[in-house]
């Protein structure tokens, strides 16, 4: 075997397998071809690590310069290191080399990264990308860097401030960041391995228990191989090695006879060896996978280097380990001792000579997958034999032709097994410890997440059972879906399956069962403990609908069912909706999906097109109609049937919310009633895709369903007819539409939460009261009463300033405990633990996984208990708030009799039982749980067992003594063989009859009696009794926690609630500017809705302005205006406003501010404005912006024309309208008369307050006289010194709204600005001169047709 090039470090699979010391062998010493094994590395580390020099010394050759064509020292850059995202990056020199780039195979560039710490690294070429700012459509959703990671997001940030500094000033943001001891360490590296052992676990023989040391490999240990251990550490080399064949994994090529048996199983360590973690051959440390982080997302594309362990007492210097690390510094040569055979076999498993960045380009049409005629793009069929043109054909499965599994082997066939039932998923199929991806898969995985194709015949990459949670995490955002399937029976327990089969085992009955135990998607998201710790804190809805249409009416009923499954909430309802799907939009912009089930076959064009065009990255799935898409009757049967409902006396217990939708007719409850049919169907199928996911028992036995109903729903009377008072709704309706012109929750032109309302007043410090405040922002209020409360509330809490940060500085310190609480509960849930495919897994990170749920169940207590001390905050300042709303969430129920307010739960003794109830720290070691006394019964039982028993054999032990007259009688022996009698042979002639000999020694023999052998059998019992409660313990502790789920749930209820409101209290105190409190107002049934704002400014767009840049307005709609004159066209009393002015004078910021402002005031915040008066609106129209739909075919035009409307159908005078020059996707004439209709039915028909903006100023002339309607305009100063050419005018923009219309657009001055060719301009300027002779023409000779005779006209003729 050649010498690895400089530059390159082999990877192969025994790359993750820890080094045992240096052995004194001669032979150790040795390079040349025995270089076969590489030091511990991940499956991504070899673009991080330096091939050993063969003498074995370091050495530093010169690193030669390559003139970069593209990137120079200072630049801004996306770079991706192997195994991380792409990162916002500063091209620098290397701190010791002083160069930036170098040569090699592959040109590197030598970048910092922007992250705290930074760090640094060398990046190939290829994976590094100009960086032009975080607004760029790459950084943006669906672009090539866009990620929810905020350590990312953070540092495009600093990169963006970076990028606005000249390229010599960003020098001075590099750090010296010198080369780690790492990099330094000159000291050889080696291992040793005993050759024997290898080539036993290479060998293609068959051998019944694989992957496994029995006790007879252990025992038959080489005597001469432990005398060449280190004399220093001679007991940690003999356990060492003990642990290398206890532990060691058994590799199998492929046999030529196809004969084999589990090849891919293994056997987990016993729990003797768990002390010898760190010592273990085969062991994988979570803590040493240099590029692999287990619990999520890296925080940094670099980990800080381990310190080194100084060499300890006797401990030889060539004995330390240097841990990998992203340096261009060589490391020392590795020279292991291994046979040829096993060296052979070990090539197989090396990764190529490229890199795992170069093999995301690799042609992978080598691969025999690629050629496979069933994988055919045009014969792929599903596993009923469907071609992808059938409209049935099933995408999620695979048809795989019998023949060709019979020629597979064992484990293989059993991939292909599960890849016909899973072909839209990617499987990471556990092998031993190792989660490994093949064909198909594998080719992803290299190309998606960077990882690395092993060597062979077909494509397969995988990496360590420890780093599930990253690469799930990273191909679930990319949009795919992920099946962790695990082993689920060990060796041994193949064995006994296949000595009970009636027939004889083939070799396809000796793999070890492996099963689906999860599919991860977008939507089906549980940050369990195998995900690791909880992202991003925004709800993931799956959202599953299905609809019937009215054509007659051209109406349609919608059917719905969403969840967050991190929550475990069910939003189950049916309503009706208008041709434009008002209703429907609504929701999907109220609570946006990331993943849709929808019926195959039955969705309508309209509906597919609204999802396509607004939810284009969500995941959309069609199920077939009737097996996945269940009916009503098979859902509720389905549900009856299962174990989710049922009361412990086995009676089912309907959910309140599932119960009211049930048919009365029918007394079996299995019948949905008319008005809740579609709803129940679309439950179906959110439970029929939680099965095929795994999730069904974890969510649906929480037991949380809601009622979902369209916020416009209420018992309004009809439009035209109802009062202010008659306003029933809760909520002000924002639909979809209206949200994102407002740019609401999501900017649109950034695509992102910059510049959005959310982003202005999002204050909150936690996650849950971060979802709630999205709920309240989509979902303002409509009673004055309960906007009042809240704005007292932040009235309150401005009023305790030091109450007030205390609070922050608690709130910030707490978990994200509703997604916690959905976790615990999983854990405890007993259906699930008995039944669901992971209580049967066999995984090898057992105890990190423990401790993760111990940790989560910590981290719930003590955020509970700092809950608790939160309230005591408050129990001072509670008694003077006026606020109900806030006594409610900081009030602990019964401590004070008077306050009958109170809504926070007491919980000090339930938190002082759980936290006695184990030792806390003794648990996070070990993760195991000991329960304290009194909180298991049945291990309290088991213990008073054990101890009753054994005092009692004492009590006989002592009994005998005096029987046989001798005092040196002890017991003897461990496991079965305890309780021996041992008598000296000076007291054998005393033994009674009924002794039973057992065992003997010299100068003793051992006996039993009955008596023992009963005691012995108690004992026993009582141990296995303890045995079975301590394994079980964590999940009933858990389960006991879970119970008490409602008190916890409504603390995190009144923490979201508290936390929201410190937020607007936030903003309210520190907003730009001046911030006023709205008043709310009633008015009487003689007068019309109004809004009143003094010196108002847009809450977004103000605070990107320094000082009083921003210029405030007044907006007076419905009331009359005080501060102006009256007079013709003035502020007259009218519902709607035209509003007119110059292209870019800020007539669209005057309709966004007022309608933000709005929102806010009805949210209970406080405005920035001077005052503000309103009353209450029901619904927000707009009509802002020019846009098409070209998937569903509709122009520009004809989306105004269906959003208008939209609005005249649904507007009441209770509304407030936006609209922005309607009418000029089409002809002059056309659009001015369509307009002219609109502003008429607004004005006199329904009445509601309205801002038209408009550049037809013969519309303003058609209304200037109109009582109904105001003219007002955005004013500017023009100044042209040459009358006879406009488009020398000099425009400047006031940006201030004053009563009348604006002469003129002054559209030349814009185009001026946006650099039209000037001789463009001119001839735009003289052929608007003749449009407008040839009108003033017109309109002279109207007026003279009206108002001359024909006699006259004659006459001139």
């Amino acid at each position: 075997m050649s010498k690895t090039p400089k530059g390159k470090q082999p990877n192969t699979l025994f790359s993750y397998f820890q080094r045992t010391p240096k052995s004194e062998s001669k032979d150790s010493s040795k390079g040349g071809a025995n270089d076969v094994l590489s030091p511990r590395r991940s499956p991504n580390d070899r673009g991080r690590s330096k091939a050993p020099n063969s003498a074995g010394k370091k050495s530093s050759p010169p690193v030669k310069q390559v003139q970069a064509n593209e990137f120079s020292e200072g630049d801004l850059v996306w770079a991706k290191l192997e195994g991380y995202p792409f990162w916002p990056s500063l091209v620098c020199n290397h701190p010791t080399e002083k160069v930036h780039c170098k040569g090699g195979k592959s040109k590197q560039i030598h970048v910092q990264f922007f992250d705290s710490p930074p760090s640094r690294a060398w990046i190939k070429e290829r994976y590094v990308k100009p960086f032009k700012g975080s607004n760029d459509e790459a950084f943006q959703k669906g672009g090539q860097f866009y990620t929810l990671n905020t350590q990312i997001n953070n540092g495009a940030k600093e990169a963006d401030k970076a990028l606005e500094m000249e390229k010599k000033d960003r020098l001075s943001l590099v750090v010296d960041l010198l080369p780690s001891s790492d990099e330094e360490d000159d000291e050889e590296e080696s291992m040793d391995l005993d050759p024997n052992v290898f080539d036993a676990e290479m060998s293609d023989g068959d051998v019944p228990k694989e992957n496994c040391a029995s006790k007879e490999d252990i025992q038959e240990s080489s005597p001469r191989k432990r005398k060449s251990a280190s004399p220093q550490k001679p007991r940690r080399k003999a356990a060492k090695e003990a642990t290398l064949k206890n532990k060691r994994r058994r590799i199998m090529v492929k046999s030529e006879s196809g004969d084999e048996d589990s090849e891919d199983d293994f056997k987990p360590r016993s729990s003797e060896d768990d002390d010898d973690d760190e010592d273990s051959a085969s062991e994988v440390d979570e803590n040493e996978i240099s590029d692999i982080e287990p619990e999520s997302e890296p925080e940094s594309p670099v980990k800080e280097p381990r310190k080194r362990k100084a060499p300890g007492k006797g401990t030889p210097a060539s004995s330390k380990k240097s841990t990998p690390c992203l340096s261009s510094s060589q490391k020392p040569a590795f020279s292991p001792s291994v046979s040829d055979s096993t060296k052979s076999r070990l090539s197989l498993f090396s990764a190529p000579e490229s890199s795992g960045e170069d093999q995301g380009q690799k042609d992978v049409s080598i691969y025999p997958h690629v050629s496979l005629d069933f994988l055919q793009p045009d014969k792929i069929r599903d596993n009923t034999r469907k071609l992808k043109s059938d409209p049935d054909y099933n995408p999620r499965t695979l048809y795989v032709p019998e023949s060709f599994l019979n020629k597979q082997t064992p484990a293989m066939r059993q991939w292909w097994e599960l890849k016909t039932k899973h072909f839209d998923t990617i499987l990471f199929f556990k092998v031993g410890k190792f989660y490994e991806l093949y064909h198909m898969d594998a080719v992803v995985g290299v190309r998606e997440v960077g990882l690395i194709f092993m060597k062979g015949d077909f494509a397969h990459s995988g990496f360590p059972e420890i780093a599930y949670n990253r690469y799930a995490d990273a191909l679930v955002q990319k949009g795919y879906k992920v099946a962790r399937v695990e082993q689920t029976e060990t060796p041994e327990m193949v064995t006994e399956r296949c000595k009970n089969m009636a027939r004889a085992a083939n070799k396809y009955d000796k793999v070890v069962k492996r099963e689906v135990c999860q599919v991860s998607t977008q939507g089906t998201r549980t940050y369990s403990h195998l995900d690791g710790d909880i992202g991003d804190h925004t709800s993931k809805y799956i959202l599953a609908f299905c609809e019937k249409e009215d054509v007659q009416e051209g109406t349609r009923i919608y059917g719905v069912c969403f969840i967050d499954t991190s929550i475990g909430t069910f939003h189950v309802g049916q309503f009706e909706d208008d041709r434009h799907l008002s209703r429907f939009r609504t929701l999907v912009a109220h609570y946006t999906p990331v993943q849709i089930l929808y019926e195959r076959g039955k969705t309508s064009s309209n509906t597919m097109q609204l999802i396509n065009a607004n939810l284009t990255s969500a995941l959309k799935e069609g199920l077939t109609s009737g097996s996945e898409f269940w009916e009503s009757s098979k859902t509720l049967k389905s549900l009856a049937e299962e174990a989710y409902f049922k009361s412990e006396d086995g009676d089912i217990v309907w959910p309140e919310t599932i119960k009211s939708m049930l048919s009365n007719s029918d007394t079996l409850g299995l019948t949905a009633s008319d008005a809740s049919d579609l709803a129940i169907r679309s439950l179906g199928a959110v439970v029929w895709y939680l099965q095929y996911c795994l999730l069904d028992e974890e969510l649906l036995s929480m037991k949380k369903f809601e009622t979902y109903l369209p916020v416009d729903i209420s018992e309004r009377s009809r439009q035209g007819t109802q009062t202010l008072q008659a306003i029933k709704q809760r909520h002000m309706v924002l639909d979809g539409i209206t949200m994102a012109n407002l740019d609401v929750v999501w900017n649109s032109g950034t695509r992102s939460i910059e510049g959005t309302l959310l982003e202005r007043l999002n204050h909150c410090s936690t996650a849950f009261g971060k979802r709630l405040f999205h709920q309240w922002l989509c979902s303002p209020l409509c009673q004055r009463r309960a906007i009042y409360d809240r704005l007292d509330a932040v009235g309150d809490l401005i009023d305790a300033p030091a109450v007030l940060e205390e609070c922050v500085t608690i709130l910030k310190k707490l978990p994200d405990l509703e997604r916690l609480l959905s976790r615990i509960h999983a854990i405890g849930s007993s259906g699930k633990n008995k039944n669901h495919p992971d209580s049967r897994a066999i995984l090898y990170e057992e105890v990190t996984y423990s401790k993760r749920k111990i940790e989560d169940f910590l981290a719930t207590l003590e955020g509970f208990k700092l809950a608790m001390t939160l309230t005591a905050t408050f129990k001072g300042a509670a008694s003077n708030f006026k606020s109900k709303l806030l006594k409610q969430s900081v009030c602990v129920q019964g401590l004070d009799p008077e306050n009958t307010d109170a809504r926070f739960p007491d919980i000090d003794d339930d938190l002082k039982f759980f936290y006695s109830s184990f030792d806390h720290k003794k648990a996070k070691r070990d993760g195991v749980i000991v329960p304290s006394k009194g909180v298991d019964k049945e291990y309290d039982q088991a213990v008073a067992d054990i101890k009753d028993v054994e005092e009692r054999l004492q009590a006989y032990l002592g009994k005998q003594k005096g029987i046989l007259g001798c005092k040196t009688l002890v017991y003897w022996g461990t496991a079965k063989n305890r309780f021996q009698i041992e008598v000296p042979e000076s007291a054998i002639k005393n033994i009674p009859h009924h002794y039973e000999l057992m065992s003997s020694k010299k100068g003793a023999k051992r006996f039993r009696t009955a008596d023992i052998e009963h005691m012995l059998a108690e004992l026993t019992d009582a141990e296995d009794r303890k045995d079975a409660c301590l394994k079980d313990i964590m999940r009933r502790i858990f389960y006991n926690f879970d119970q008490k789920h409602k008190k916890w749930a409504a603390v995190v209820e009144c923490l979201s609630v508290l936390d929201v409101l410190i937020s607007l209290a936030t903003y309210s105190r520190g907003g730009e500017g001046e911030l006023c409190r709205p008043e709310i107002v009633i008015p009487e049934e003689d007068s019309q809705p109004f809004i009143e704002i003094r010196d108002g400014r847009h809450p977004c767009v103000s605070r990107t302005f320094e000082g009083g840049d921003f210029i405030p307005n007044d907006t007076v709609i419905g009331t009359s205006d005080d501060q102006d004159e009256e007079g013709e066209g003035s502020y007259a009393k009218g519902q709607v406003v035209l509003v007119t002015g110059p292209n870019m004078g800020g007539k669209s910021t005057l309709m966004r501010q007022v309608g933000l402002i709005t929102i806010m005031a009805q949210m209970g915040c406080y405005v920035p404005a001077q005052t503000c008066r309103l009353t209450p609106v029901d619904r927000i129209f707009t009509r802002l912006g020019a846009s098409d739909r070209i998937m569903a075919g509709e122009s520009t035009f004809f989306v105004e024309l269906s959003e208008t409307s939209s609005i005249l159908q649904h507007a009441t005078k209770h509304s407030l309208v936006l609209m922005d020059e309607l009418g000029r996707g089409t002809a002059t004439y056309d659009g001015t008369a369509i307009a002219c209709a609109v502003v008429k039915e607004l004005s006199e028909s329904i009445g509601c307050r309205s801002l038209f903006s408009t550049h037809y100023h013969s519309l303003v002339g058609e209304f200037e006289h109109d009582k109904n309607v105001r003219l007002g305009h955005m004013a500017c100063m023009v100044e042209n010194e040459n009358e006879e050419d406009s488009s020398q005018e000099t425009i400047t923009f006031l940006y201030k709204f004053v009563k009348g219309s604006c002469p003129k657009s002054y559209g030349f001055n814009a185009a001026r600005l946006a650099n039209l060719p000037e001789e463009i301009i001119q001839s735009a300027v003289k052929k608007s001169k003749e449009f407008e002779r040839s009108v003033y023409s017109c309109k002279v000779f109207r007026s003279l047709w009206c108002s001359t005779s024909a006699q006259e006209i004659q006459n001139i003729c």
